[in-house]
């Protein structure tokens, strides 16, 4: 395994998993909840995946994004042994609460994502 197929993400996901935190990534399901004013909070259905996550302030470039809402926080998500693509339709349970994927990146040696997440209602 080289550095450019995955090596970075694994040096990365043995070096950092212990000290992340566990979480959970929620595949999005057909069913969409509503909350009291019928905005979409999240999706029922799919099954949780087991991740490794750290949860904190959202960055200065986040808060400048459209979209953004005081209160969204970054969460860095480590990719090794993922075997998915993050996306919007996903959600994060980490810290005991859940948080919905407002914009996803990728890093450049794909060793982790950085999300920004609104937490559900």
């Amino acid at each position: 395994m080289s550095l450019l197929d995955g090596g970075i993400a694994a040096i990365f996901g043995a070096a950092l998993g212990g000290i992340y935190l566990d979480g959970q990534l929620v595949r999005s399901g057909a069913m969409p909840i509503y909350d009291n004013e019928g905005n979409i909070t999240g999706y029922a259905g799919g099954a949780p995946i087991a991740i490794k996550c750290q949860v904190d302030a959202a960055t200065w470039d986040m808060r400048r994004a459209e979209g953004y809402v005081e209160g969204d926080m970054r969460i860095i998500v480590l990719t090794a042994g993922l075997g998915v693509a993050i996306t919007t339709d996903h959600r994060i349970t980490a810290k005991g609460a859940t948080w919905m994927i407002q914009s996803v990146e990728l890093d450049a040696a794909a060793s982790h994502y950085v999300l920004r997440g609104r937490k559900a209602a």
